[in-house]
């Protein structure tokens, strides 16, 4: 299946939904470096827009944050910014961490920082990007695409997922210039679908440059 998403690029990144995208980027060798959005739940694409608007200020500033229960296992804290309404999943070891004391804020901000530089270097420097997101709306998807406009010096595509209920997966035609849109199955999201993404992203090369 050829996909006008497919094609070479030197730089990748996940624009959350959750973890899923850094997930499969990471399996076909297309994540070399974390970007700011991995291994966060970023559930509203327009909160991620205006957080791409902003070039992440103030994102994750220490006193925006609340707890927002544990992960699955419980090793994580998960920690909301509660103006972009983004939670960190899996970066506050419960080991290390309570919902009164985030002992570990200070190494999470300077990794996090070193991303966004990294990030924003590749949005000035990049010849070409991928950008990988789970979720979002028509009308965010064009607002994404202005925002991209704006902070992106060269040329960038989108590959926007959105899970239906639906036992088939295809290409949704809306029109998008630097967007390809696809429909998913709903159920097997997480341990089911690695065909599936296999030919997402099989037509995609990753080509770093020096």
């Amino acid at each position: 299946m050829k996909l006008r998403a497919h094609g070479v690029y030197d730089a990748v990144f996940s624009l959350g939904g959750h973890c899923l995208p850094s997930i499969e980027l990471e399996k076909r060798g297309l994540r070399p470096y974390a970007g700011v959005l991995d291994w966060m739940i970023s559930p509203y694409l327009s909160e991620v827009n205006r957080l791409l608007r902003n070039r992440f200020s103030d994102f994750m500033a220490r006193e925006r944050l609340q707890p927002a229960g544990y992960d699955s296992g419980g090793s994580n804290l998960m920690v909301e910014d509660t103006s972009y309404r983004i939670t960190a999943a899996h970066h506050f070891p419960s080991e290390l961490n309570t919902p009164e004391h985030l002992a570990t804020y200070p190494e999470f901000r300077e990794t996090l920082d070193r991303r966004i530089a990294r990030t924003l270097d590749k949005f000035a420097n990049s010849r070409r990007i991928l950008f990988v997101r789970i979720g979002g709306s028509y009308q965010e998807a064009i607002e994404l695409q202005q925002v991209l406009n704006e902070i992106v010096a060269h040329t960038y595509h989108v590959l926007l997922i959105n899970y239906q209920l639906t036992t088939v997966w295809q290409e949704v035609y809306l029109g998008l210039e630097h967007t390809t849109v696809m429909a998913l199955p709903s159920h097997d999201v997480w341990e089911g679908q690695s065909h599936i993404w296999d030919a997402l992203l099989a037509g995609v090369q990753l080509v770093e440059r020096a």
